[in-house]
């Protein structure tokens, strides 16, 4: 692209004092001004395209504030505390009865661990074959916990299995089978431990998911090597010891013997998960379960603010500078206004089929305020959901609720189809128009200053050439008139 800066060319003309650098460098300056317009044009399209990715990041943020609402649990949220979290920890959701709650530990559910027998190495060739993996409970018989051996024991699998996994010249040392096994994804884990034999350090250890029907049973169709280390039957060879024994967590509840088999329970308390840590039969943990007020404040509160700062971010945008002095880069765009209207229409509309004291958003001490804004009163917010959590959060969460509906309606704007996205594409596709112009006005230009610079520089050639005309024929006539004096004299 050709540069028509004043300062890049600096000589006169070949022969005169005429300036052809300078008198193209400003025709070509003149000859600009419609380029300079479409970058200046594709400058604004860009600051269009910025400012809707920063109302975009801030309707993803409101969209965000909605979710806890939209289903309630933000409103509806517990907390629960326990007397001894060494023993019970717990953590409150939604939808738990207040109260205190006995809890007693006498197991704690378990993982089977079974070892195989050492290796001299994980990179050794073992042997091919199919292992067949079941998972079950083992009942009766004896287990000597020396050995890690049942005896007279039975198996009875849990119905998830059988699964197979095939071991051949890709995967048939120790680290390739325990590999195999963890890619299988079966609900077993293996691992290699080093216990420091001098020979044979390297053993394999399978460890199954927790809970008494969680017992690991392997059949081994192939290699005599491979069986050797991995068969293991609880009820019959056990080529495996066991380390640990798969076992359900007991404990009671107020009382009520329950048995599960994850130490983790979240279905026995509504609403609160329960975290068992150690047993504690005979000193029973108190948890406590009362409704979280404060973070269903802090849940409307979000909701006020992140509508606040999108409220900001749209008006910034779409400013029309008349008192502000600086115009947003949106400021004549009509739709990207027409986002805000929709959201505050859902604010200003109740939702329908909500009955009592709190049926809209003033009744709950969220109000508007002149500026458009959002304003709470939180002493108002608090009241209403120590006096009725269950309309509150209804209030929200409905079919016909707030939440339910802006985020309907955000859900929209964001969309692939929807408004964020459509004008986006639309001033990118402007922008390319204008590139495409640009091309070819970059093109036609170079040709311009081409002509003018050598049209000047061939009237600077003529200049040059009646300059030395002039110059010769002043000679001729200056020598004329001295003849002629010099004839007068004579």
């Amino acid at each position: 692209m050709a540069s028509f800066s004043s300062g890049t060319i600096t000589s006169q003309g070949v022969g005169s004092s005429l300036n052809v650098a300078g008198i193209v460098s400003s025709l070509m300056q003149i000859e600009r001004l419609p380029i300079d317009k479409l970058i200046e044009q594709k400058n604004g399209l860009d600051a269009k395209i910025s400012s809707l990715g920063s109302i975009k990041s801030s309707l993803s943020s409101f969209e965000t504030s909605l979710a806890g609402l939209k289903t309630g649990n933000s409103i509806l949220a517990n907390q629960a505390e326990s007397s001894d979290a060494t023993i019970v920890n717990a953590t409150g959701t939604s939808g738990a009865v207040a109260g205190n709650y006995s809890i007693e530990v006498s197991q704690l559910a378990q993982t089977q661990k079974l070892v195989a027998t050492g290796q001299a190495d994980t990179a050794t060739t073992i042997g091919n074959g199919t292992l067949t993996i079941d998972l079950g409970t083992i009942s009766g018989g004896t287990f000597d916990s020396g050995t890690g051996k049942y005896t007279g024991a039975s198996f009875a699998s849990n119905g998830s299995g059988p699964f197979d996994i095939t071991i051949d010249s890709s995967n048939n040392t120790l680290a390739g089978i325990r590999d195999a096994i963890n890619d299988a994804d079966i609900g077993m884990t293996a691992t290699i431990v080093n216990d420091g034999d001098p020979a044979n350090p390297h053993r394999l250890v399978l460890s199954s998911t927790s809970g008494a029907d969680q017992s690991i049973n392997i059949s081994v169709a192939g290699d005599a090597a491979l069986s050797s280390l991995l068969s293991h039957d609880p009820a019959g060879t056990q080529n495996l010891s066991e380390t640990v024994t798969a076992q359900n967590a007991l404990f009671e509840v107020d009382g009520i013997s329950i048995t599960k088999s994850s130490n983790t329970v979240t279905d026995v308390i509504s609403g609160v998960t329960l975290d068992l840590k150690d047993e504690n039969l005979g000193a029973p943990v108190t948890v406590s379960v009362s409704q979280d007020t404060e973070s269903a404040k802090a849940a409307v509160e979000g909701f006020v603010n992140a509508y606040n700062d999108l409220l900001a971010e749209i008006n910034k945008h779409t400013d029309s500078g008349y008192s502000s002095g600086a115009a947003g880069a949106l400021a004549s765009d009509s739709v990207t206004r027409q986002m805000m209207t929709f959201v505050r229409n859902e604010l200003t509309t109740a939702p329908t089929g909500i009955t009592g004291a709190y049926n809209n958003l003033s009744s709950i001490g969220v109000s508007f305020q002149r500026d458009g804004t959002l304003a709470l009163d939180q002493t108002k917010l608090s009241d209403a959901i120590v006096s009725d959590s269950n309309t509150v959060a209804e209030l929200f969460s409905s079919t016909d609720g707030y939440a339910t509906r802006l985020d309907s309606v955000v859900s929209d704007l964001l969309g692939l189809n929807g408004t964020i996205a459509t004008r986006t594409t639309a001033f990118e596709d402007r922008i390319s128009s204008l590139e495409d112009r640009q091309l070819t006005l970059e093109g036609r230009l170079d040709r311009t200053e081409a002509r003018i610079r050598a049209q000047f520089t061939n009237l600077d050639v003529l200049m040059t050439t009646m300059s030395t005309t002039s110059s010769f024929l002043t000679q001729q006539l200056a020598g004329l008139a001295n003849l002629n004096n010099q004839i007068s004299n004579r």
